[in-house]
């Protein structure tokens, strides 16, 4: 089996270590930028549900609260 092993070159294995680095960083980047979106579009659909189309939001309708009730079962603390 040893004599199966050959030298890799440290040029070889910094490249390949180089490689998944990279990889791992644009995919944590990708995950964060779809995250901040998420929010993003979270947050303009409950300003306009809030809004209706009025100047200012009927505060006191308890939309959170209730919008969190209906979503927390299927998505609990993973959104």
């Amino acid at each position: 089996m040893s004599s199966n092993i050959r030298n890799i070159s440290t040029s070889f294995v910094h490249d390949i270590k180089t490689i998944i680095g990279q990889a791992r960083a644009q995919a944590l980047r990708s995950v964060e930028f779809h995250r901040v979106e998420m929010y993003w579009k979270l947050g303009e659909r409950i300003f306009n549900e809030e809004q209706q189309g009025k100047d200012r939001a009927d505060y006191g309708t308890f939309l959170i609260r209730n919008l969190a009730l209906e979503i927390e079962p299927e998505f609990g603390d993973r959104a």
